[in-house]
């Protein structure tokens, strides 16, 4: 056996390196040093976040890096952020005809930032703003809420069965979590961690955003030829134009529908909601909620008063609950896409009625002379 320095070298072996246990430890620092450090030296790339109006495109409504992006910029440009699913995104409007850019033509300044997620149903959201939306501790946030999520056990998750939903790593996962939802142990877990670390979030967003939603080496295996996926990202997905084709529902087809309605005290997406505006306000946040409109022209005479009912119900607890809301009338039957979403029209008439409501007003008034703005948008 032959000395090397102070180290005995195994003959029948590979010895180039031998490692002690302290160069292990620094080994190990090191790659948790560049784990956390890589997502801040490498952002979202390509993401133009300061043109007017931008929102998250549909395609990367998962990726929940990018989301984060967002609300920091909204952060940074002193901006109020619009929660909601794809009714504040604006399934069928164009990016400059959406509730948010019309509050901010009738306010004269982008005001409103547009945080909507398509699919984010209330238990999605719970998670979303609980693991990606500290950044907007302490700002005024609009929360909307689109009672189409209790309109079916379905929809509330609440049904034995597997049910199919969007964002389901957003959701609880050990405790607590959808009755409709059964996961895997490995899936749970992993999203557990992927909330955790920054770096597994960031790399979810560059196999969404830029290898087609594939694993980098899938990726490479179906682009042998393709050094890098440097064509695609954020901003290579079109956010500007409708989802959907923006016709009234009676145009689309859809007759009145019998929806059964999930009572508030047994809705497990009610009990989101309520988590989510109490875990905003234990942060600071200066909540306002919008509910609906919901298209009631769309509903039967059997389902419209358990609609009412529930309606009733989610007002007087925010009438407890002290917080400030607006739910506004039922729109014209012609300004709606389908049950819930407005079209262009529709939010042009929902932001001038909302922004001269008394409780927006005072809601407004409560933190608009605390925000000057620092910056301008592109």
């Amino acid at each position: 056996m032959e000395a090397h320095g102070s180290r005995q070298l195994s003959p029948f072996s590979s010895n180039p390196i031998r490692l002690s246990w302290r160069e292990w430890s620094a080994a190990a620092l090191a790659c948790i040093v560049a784990l956390y450090l890589l997502p801040t030296a490498l952002p979202a790339v390509g993401a133009r976040l300061s043109r007017p109006d931008y929102r998250l495109p549909t395609e990367l409504s998962s990726d929940y890096w990018v989301f984060e992006g967002l609300a920091e910029h909204s952060h940074a440009e002193r901006q109020a952020a619009v929660l909601g699913d794809s009714v504040i995104w604006g399934q069928y409007a164009r990016n400059d005809d959406t509730l948010t850019h019309h509050l901010n033509s009738l306010l004269g300044e982008p005001v409103f930032a547009n945080l909507g997620v398509d699919g984010l149903h209330p238990a999605a959201m719970a998670g979303l703003v609980a693991y990606y939306g500290g950044v907007l501790e302490n700002e005024p946030v609009l929360v909307h809420l689109n009672p189409l999520w209790m309109a079916s056990a379905e929809q509330d998750l609440e049904t034995q069965g597997e049910v199919r939903f969007n964002h389901p790593k957003l959701v609880p996962q050990l405790l607590n979590r959808p009755a409709s939802y059964h996961p895997a142990p490995a899936e749970a877990i992993g999203a557990v961690i992927e909330r955790r670390l920054p770096f597994l979030s960031w790399k979810e967003h560059l196999k969404i955003a830029y290898c087609e939603g594939m694993a980098f080496q899938e990726w490479t295996l179906e682009n042998p030829y393709a050094l890098l996926p440097a064509r695609r990202g954020p901003d290579s997905f079109p956010s500007d134009e409708p989802g959907s084709q923006p016709v009234t529902w009676r145009e689309r087809g859809i007759s009145s529908q019998n929806l059964p309605w999930v009572e508030a005290s047994h809705s497990y997406q009610w009990r989101s909601f309520r988590a989510t505006v109490e875990l905003l306000e234990s942060r600071g946040n200066r909540v306002f909620v919008l509910v609906g409109p919901f298209n009631t022209h769309a509903l039967t005479g059997e389902s419209q008063p358990r609609y009412r009912a529930l309606l009733a119900e989610m007002k007087r607890w925010l009438e407890q609950e002290e917080v400030p809301y607006y739910a506004p009338p039922v729109l014209p039957t012609d300004l709606y896409a389908d049950a819930s979403h407005p079209l262009g029209a529709g939010y042009r008439r929902l932001a001038k009625d909302l922004s001269s409501s008394p409780s927006f007003r005072e809601w407004r008034k409560s933190w608009a002379p605390d925000r000057p703005r620092t910056g301008r948008q592109e």
